[in-house]
């Protein structure tokens, strides 16, 4: 009785500082929209801030701690620039609406471009999206939920928008419901 006793009592301590580092190592994320170039973030690690920069030419900037990381540029006209934990990593992605021609479509249309930071710190591309489901007017990251989702508007083919949610998966996003 007095073994399984100790026995029970060494479980249930054992779990309670399983639970306490857990908890303690939870990466407390936020993301936070400053304007609309501009947001700031911070998990247990570290802070950071990601910037769109533009002169004659648009400049994605990747902060740490105040120390400029990286520098993505980017050539086409930019109409939208968001935020996002897409995948649930707790480092965000960063989603710029971009207006260009791509190899497959030859057309200048919308296009959605979604960039990672790459070991924490380095601008790389994740999906340089050609479409959507559908022609692209608008897009914004919902951040209601962890992954973070797009919500786009999209042109239908009898010209009325349409609202869509994806969600990024392997290469690119994924569709998963409408709104209207």
């Amino acid at each position: 009785m007095m073994k399984s006793m100790h026995i029970m009592m060494t479980v249930v301590a054992s779990s309670l500082l399983t639970m306490s580092c857990v908890d303690s190592s939870t990466d407390a994320f936020v993301l936070e929209k400053v304007n609309d170039s501009t947001f700031i973030y911070s998990s247990y690690s570290k802070q950071g801030r990601i910037n769109l920069v533009t002169d004659s030419l648009h400049h994605v900037c990747h902060y740490v701690e105040d120390s400029l990381m990286d520098v993505w540029s980017i050539r086409d006209s930019v109409y939208q620039f968001d935020c996002g934990d897409m995948n649930a990593d707790s480092i965000p992605e960063i989603l710029v609406g971009v207006i260009c021609a791509t190899r497959y479509r030859p057309e200048m249309d919308k296009r959605l471009y979604i960039f990672k930071l790459y070991k924490g710190e380095l601008i790389r591309p994740l999906w340089l999206g050609s479409r959507v489901g559908l022609p692209l007017a608008d897009f914004r990251v919902e951040r209601d939920s962890v992954p973070n989702m797009v919500h786009t508007w999209e042109w239908d083919t009898d010209s009325t928008l349409v609202q869509a949610i994806y969600r990024l998966q392997g290469f690119g996003l994924k569709f998963v419901t409408y709104l209207n």
